[in-house]
């Protein structure tokens, strides 16, 4: 297994105690861990969390969830974006997606292994 860390956008943090509190649930809302780390990237407006994921899990357990995908206008624009999208949270792709602003936004389904 393999492991990596990205930082996760969770809205303004105040301080480390803040941070404290929205980091973990940032972070295990993407299936990671928190790293500790966090910083301010836009004043009172946007902090980021450092996450940990490990990649090349073999959990037993499975469940699926729907993640914005942006547009996807047909089943061929969602055989290209859909992987992408499910992979970028962890996930892969079970081959279901949905329209949810017309035009705008789309939701790709994507199982994940825990």
């Amino acid at each position: 297994m393999s492991k990596f860390t990205i930082d996760i956008p969770v809205g303004p943090i105040s301080n480390n105690d803040d941070a404290k509190v929205k980091c973990p649930i940032a972070c295990a809302a993407h299936l990671g861990t928190w790293d500790g780390q966090w910083k301010t990237v836009v004043p009172n407006e946007m902090s980021v969390c450092g996450c940990t994921f490990t990649v090349g899990g073999s959990g037993s357990s499975t469940f699926t969830i729907d993640v914005p995908a942006g547009p996807i206008f047909n089943n061929d624009d969602a055989k290209h974006k859909a992987p992408i999208a499910c992979a970028s949270y962890g996930g892969t792709w079970n081959g279901q997606w949905k329209t949810v602003v017309e035009g705008q936004m789309s939701v790709a389904g994507c199982t994940f292994k825990v």
